[in-house]
């Protein structure tokens, strides 16, 4: 479980977080190309400012709807993510 720890301005570029469970993590600013979220669960995550969202694997992911939406905004592959 990552809850409440801090990415921010972290080079996280192809850094595997598949099946895990993140509540209140930090990616502000975070580099994250290539990086791989499958069937994680995000609560409360943000993701302000973060890089390279449009190239992440977020399949299978599960999220609440405010990390859904800036993710979105974002660019994000959201087409296989469910919202909770």
């Amino acid at each position: 479980m990552l809850d409440n720890t801090d990415f921010s301005y972290s080079n996280l570029s192809g850094v595997q977080f598949d099946n895990q469970t993140l509540n209140g993590t930090i990616f502000y600013s975070a580099g994250l190309k290539g990086a791989s979220f499958k069937n994680a669960v995000f609560r409360n995550v943000s993701f302000k400012y973060a890089s390279g969202c449009n190239l992440v694997n977020f399949d299978g992911a599960t999220m609440d709807k405010a990390t859904y939406a800036v993710l979105k905004s974002q660019k994000a592959k959201l087409t296989k993510v469910t919202i909770i």
